[in-house]
């Protein structure tokens, strides 16, 4: 009876502590469904957009085709009622809306307004249905992804808020990356168009041609809806010479104010907001056929004297001009010297 006892007394410590044991690894997996279904959603969205850009081509490597497949992502896997991803634009330093998804109703875009100025002052945007975060290039404020909380999301608004903090430091190098592709092969398109430039004028083509089709390739290199070359007549006066782009029909004789000035001074003009700019005369030269938002005017030498201008007008993107455009369009308009220099000596037997 004894040992029976010792028996049952072994099995019940034996017991108690496997128990205890299992009670205590059943409390460690309670403890935190939370956080596991946290990391589970920064996984998946590490993964998604991973798989979509990696079969992505074109507008998709984009810093837009980017943000479009994250906001779809976070909506799907969070359920919250809307989400947006702002970034600051390199030229106006604006914060533009690249991708939003979700609720359409016109209160979001207010409250995605909201986000922005709090974000100014902000790290994370807390109020009331809105949260967000700031995303950060080289430790300045570069944009603002928010989201707007609903009835059936899976998680938390301050925890979603931390998923958004998890997610910040490689989305924005992500989307960095994504700008910078797109600069590079910006980049290589341009000097491909500045290379053809110069194929067609070192060409065969015919005087008024040869000219033509180069004017129509450097308004493709800048983006411009229309250009003009004007060229100076012996008694110093500008007359147009050819026209290029989507938009020159219906500019037949077209006089620019603007290229009498830069053939005057030889100075190169950049306006950004054509349409503050007095020297934009509505009804009046280019502005007779259409709105001039921004504009590039470069002088045409030859040598050191001025013989003509090379104008372009509207990046076909609706966003200004930049000084790098004038710096390119310079580098074109040189050429354009060369070959009217060439021309002129041609038809004048040798002359100069």
């Amino acid at each position: 009876m004894a040992v029976a006892r010792r028996k049952i007394s072994r099995t019940t410590r034996k017991t108690t502590s496997t128990n205890a044991s299992v009670a205590a690894r059943r409390k460690t997996t309670v403890r935190k469904p939370v956080a596991v279904g946290e990391d589970r959603l920064l996984r998946a969205l590490q993964q998604g957009l991973f798989n979509s850009l990696s079969s992505a081509e074109g507008e998709g490597r984009s810093p837009i085709g980017v943000a479009a497949v994250f906001v779809q992502l976070f909506l799907q896997l969070t359920k919250v009622q809307a989400v947006a991803l702002y970034v600051r634009d390199e030229q106006t330093r604006e914060m533009a809306c690249l991708a939003e998804a979700g609720s359409s109703d016109p209160s979001v875009t207010e409250l995605w307004q909201e986000g922005l100025k709090k974000a100014e002052q902000q790290a994370q945007v807390v109020s009331g249905e809105l949260h967000g975060v700031r995303l950060h290039r080289i430790n300045r404020l570069d944009g603002v992804v928010m989201f707007r909380a609903g009835k059936s999301q899976r998680l938390p608004s301050r925890k979603l808020l931390s998923l958004l903090t998890a997610v910040e430091p490689w989305l924005a190098v992500l989307l960095d990356h994504a700008r910078l592709t797109v600069k590079y092969a910006a980049k290589i398109l341009r000097i491909q168009h500045m290379e053809q430039v110069s194929d067609i004028l070192n060409s065969s083509l015919a005087e008024e041609e040869k000219l033509r089709r180069a004017l129509d390739a450097a308004v493709r290199l800048v983006e411009a809806e229309a250009g003009a070359l004007f060229l100076s007549s012996p008694d110093g006066t500008l007359s147009l010479s050819a026209l290029g782009g989507e938009r020159a029909a219906g500019l037949v004789g077209l006089h620019s104010t603007i290229a009498a000035g830069v053939h005057r001074t030889g100075q190169a003009v950049l306006i950004t907001q054509g349409r503050q700019d007095p020297r934009l005369v509505a009804g009046q030269g280019w502005q007779a056929a259409l709105s001039v938002a921004s504009l590039v005017s470069v002088p045409v030498r030859m040598g050191a004297r001025a013989v003509g201008v090379l104008e372009v007008v509207n990046r076909r993107s609706g966003k200004p001009f930049s000084n790098w455009d004038v710096l390119e369009l310079a580098s074109l308009s040189n050429q354009f010297g060369l070959a009217i220099d060439n021309l002129r000596r041609g038809a004048g037997g040798g002359r100069a």
